[in-house]
């Protein structure tokens, strides 16, 4: 029985294996000071995932596309690279990133 780690993604590549999963998040925090120059509020904008996906077989997404993002990925998700590999001493192997923007439609 394969191993999880907790990232998984949405739709796995048919015939293929995933062999890592790597998420990063990042946000522009915007900071409200009262009139004497304290912290009044804060609020976190402009919110990014970026993700890259590596595995053997075939990549079932294509550049451009909005499908493949690992499962806790979520807004209008756009596929930026796919990499193929081929070499005549392993199985073929896989490689797209992309990016997510959650306050997007």
């Amino acid at each position: 029985m394969p191993a999880s780690f907790g990232v998984t993604l949405a739709t796995a590549p048919s015939g293929g294996v995933v062999e890592s999963v790597d998420v990063d998040y990042k946000a522009e925090v915007k900071v409200l000071k009262d009139t004497d120059g304290g912290f009044s509020d804060a609020r976190a904008i402009a919110a990014e995932y970026s993700f890259s996906v590596r595995g053997k077989g075939v990549a079932t997404v294509t550049a451009g596309g909005s499908t493949g993002a690992p499962s806790n990925v979520s807004g209008k998700i756009i596929i930026t690279s796919v990499k193929q590999t081929q070499t005549n001493d392993d199985w073929e192997s896989f490689e797209y990133s992309g990016s997510a923007y959650p306050q997007a439609t």
